[in-house]
Formats: structure tokens, C-alpha cells, sequence
């Protein structure tokens, strides 16, 4: 993608195919994700988004239940990796992915390598 002073973000060279995977977890993610995938399809890119994280258990906008997240993350996530990771890898290869992006999802990187797709997180923890 070309940056000019004058014209903002030109049209891109090749059409690229993002996968953008996000958490559940607080609008802050979601946020992020509206803007990164407005530029990218602004750019002439296709963007995919996909919610593939369980999030937290929270009793109300500030406070996290840790015991409960975690209970809950083993039983959406941990357990049926395997299958997840499949069905990820192959839905990857059915949309012809370029590239996926991860806000912060770990099994988005996870089935990017096993597809032989490069990834990146964007994130703002430090």
C-alpha cells in the first residue's frame, strides 16, 4: 500500500484477502477492529471478521470473574482445540487468506501457521 502526502492511502498494487479475528472481550477490541478493517476495505482489500474468542465472564463493565473466565475458556476453547483449529485452517484455505490478523485471539496465530498463512496481533496491552 502507497502513502501520499496529498492523497491519503492509494489503491493497492494487489487485492489482499484479510482474516480478522477478534475477542469478546470489551468494546475496546471491537473499536480497534471497525477502524483497522474501514482502512483496509477503503485500500480495496476483503476483510473477514470473525469472533472466535469466548471473552470474560464479567458481573458488570469493570469487573472480570477470573475463576470464572478461565472455567468457562477451558470449556470453549482449551478442550475442543483440536477441532477448532481444523475447521479454522480449513475455512483459511476457503477464502484464499493472504494474511490474518488477531485482536488477540492466540488460535488465530495458531491456525494461520498450520495453514502456512502469515499473521500478526494488534493489540494495545503492553
Amino acid at each position: 500500500m502507497k502513502i501520499d502526502d496529498n492523497e491519503g492511502v492509494s489503491a493497492p498494487s494487489k487485492h489482499l484477502v484479510f482474516a480478522y479475528y477478534v475477542t469478546g472481550h470489551g468494546f475496546g477490541h471491537a473499536t480497534r477492529v471497525v477502524e483497522v478493517v474501514r482502512h483496509l476495505i477503503a485500500a480495496g482489500h476483503d476483510a473477514h471478521v470473525v469472533l472466535l474468542d469466548c471473552g470474560a465472564v464479567q458481573a458488570d463493565a469493570l469487573t472480570v470473574d477470573r475463576l470464572a473466565s478461565l472455567e468457562k475458556y477451558v470449556e470453549t476453547t482449551v478442550v475442543p482445540r483440536a477441532e477448532i483449529l481444523k475447521t479454522e485452517v480449513e475455512w483459511l484455505h476457503s477464502i484464499k487468506t493472504d494474511f490474518v490478523v488477531s485482536d488477540v485471539v492466540p488460535e488465530a496465530c495458531r491456525a494461520a501457521a498450520d495453514a502456512g498463512i502469515r499473521s500478526v496481533c494488534v493489540t494495545n496491552f503492553r
